[in-house]
């Protein structure tokens, strides 16, 4: 189920708010987190009702072996044990039939689906396990609370990935707050207008020109035009979710760092990644990049430490070698920017040409990204760099370039101009943003009910 559903706003969203009301009479934490474990269970059991139980049991994994990590004579052994666990389920799951194809072997019988989320619960369950042997956290006192950490179903089955020393206190203070209520109430239908009018609209224009791609008729105008469509769906598809996830976070009396910051206004791709899919970045940072040396060697080592994590990064998403290309192209660059004439040159350079080169090095990115496999790309490759005086195909879906216009206004209005609180609240101008985002959610809640494909593009991951 997505956020961005009839089923979910009229069901699941009024269930889960009433009972988290009257938990709340209790005033104990503890009948709170109860319900948002049972109401994320529900949550989950209705569209992966098959895979609730392996949810479960890897929380009680974790939650054990947690308690069990500090006092073990080994602990480090004892880490490695149960990170391997969850590598390997997440391995089983998502890489083993790919990595059979590959090989030109046949997997025997039918592939095991996807769980949705597992991506992203394993890195939840590997952070709490490392923090609590880096001794930067203490376990979970109770099962409840390591349950309402790893269930949770704002960030569940798409992230953001939250680490338990985020919302460790909130488990046990999450007492009456109108700010933070209004605040999350807030970022849902900036979420939720951000994935269906945005994010869908131009969505159109994105499945066509791939389309087109496949049967060999795209031209140059559309190949470039479909791809920078997609790098607005991409980011209002995801920061939107991410938007609706730490709306029913706050709503829930959770806090949640922020997982976007506008990362299309960044002169440097050191400094995209620094504004997109923070959780995620600052999580292989970490964990992977850090533990490996980061840039404090030579050249050559952080060379190799950047493009492993991005190697990573790239296979974290997908089982595919397009993102492990994609990955890569994003390792190579942030490589190369640390080479001292070109980092002098980008900070010399204007800020709107710095953010088109971004730009250029991003979308040839979303293209691997995109495409079903790497014949593909090439192949949108070659219409992106193929000159053609053919009419822009794609100029006829007027609603998508509207919102492609929109998005892209978005993206690239300066920082001093855009509405970004800062706090728990919209701010001065709370009552005309509540008013206008509450009439772009009437508009967006009237698109639900006429347009059945609506999919989380992350949820693939």
């Amino acid at each position: 189920m997505v956020f961005a559903s009839l089923a979910f706003i009229f069901v699941i969203l009024p269930l889960f708010l009433a009972g988290d009301f009257l938990t709340r009479l209790a005033q104990t934490a503890a009948w709170r987190n109860i319900w948002l474990v049972i109401i994320s269970l529900f949550f989950y059991l209705w569209g992966e009702a098959a895979n609730v139980f392996l949810l479960l049991g890897l929380g009680v994994i974790n939650y054990w072996a947690g308690r069990h990590l500090p006092g073990s004579r080994r602990p480090r052994l004892w880490l490695a044990l149960f990170v391997a666990v969850n590598l390997s389920i997440l391995f089983g799951f998502k890489y083993a039939g790919w990595l059979v194809t590959f090989l030109g072997l046949e997997w025997p019988g039918k592939l095991p689906s996807l769980p949705l989320g597992i991506s992203f619960f394993t890195f939840h369950a590997i952070s709490y396990l490392v923090d609590i042997y880096r001794r930067q956290i203490a376990p979970a006192e109770t099962a409840l609370d390591f349950l309402t950490y790893f269930c949770m179903f704002p960030h569940l089955v798409a992230g953001p990935i939250v680490r338990y020393a985020q919302i460790r206190r909130d488990l046990g203070r999450r007492g009456p707050n109108i700010e933070l209520f209004s605040f999350g109430l807030y970022r849902f239908i900036l979420g939720l207008n951000k994935k269906v009018l945005i994010a869908n609209s131009v969505a159109v224009m994105v499945d066509s020109a791939f389309l087109l791609s496949r049967t060999g008729n795209l031209q140059a105008p559309d190949a470039w035009l479909g791809i920078l469509a997609y790098s607005i769906q991409i980011y209002f598809d995801f920061s939107g979710y991410s938007d609706m996830a730490i709306g029913l976070a706050a709503m829930a009396g959770f806090r949640f760092d922020e997982n976007f910051k506008r990362p299309y206004s960044s002169n440097n791709m050191r400094e995209f990644w620094r504004r997109w899919h923070i959780s995620l970045s600052s999580w292989l940072r970490d964990y992977c990049y850090l533990p490996l040396g980061g840039s404090r060697a030579t050249m050559l080592v952080t060379a190799r430490n950047l493009l492993l994590v991005f190697f990573l990064c790239g296979l974290w998403h997908g089982a595919d070698m397009t993102f492990i290309v994609w990955g890569l192209w994003h390792g190579l660059f942030l490589w190369i920017e640390r080479w001292r004439f070109l980092a002098e040159r980008l900070e010399k350079m204007p800020d709107w040409l710095a953010r088109v080169y971004v730009w250029l090095v991003v979308l040839i990115g979303w293209v691997f990204f995109r495409a079903e496999n790497m014949s593909a790309a090439l192949a949108y490759f070659e219409n992106m760099f193929t000159f053609s005086t053919a009419p822009v195909t794609l100029a006829y879906y007027w609603h998508a370039l509207a919102a492609l216009a929109a998005g892209m206004f978005l993206c690239l209005l300066p920082d001093r101009y855009f509405f970004s609180p800062t706090s728990r609240q919209p701010g001065a101008y709370s009552a005309v943003f509540y008013g206008l985002q509450t009439a772009l959610a009437i508009a967006s809640v009237s698109l639900l009910l006429s347009v059945a494909r609506n999919p989380f593009i992350y949820f693939n991951f």
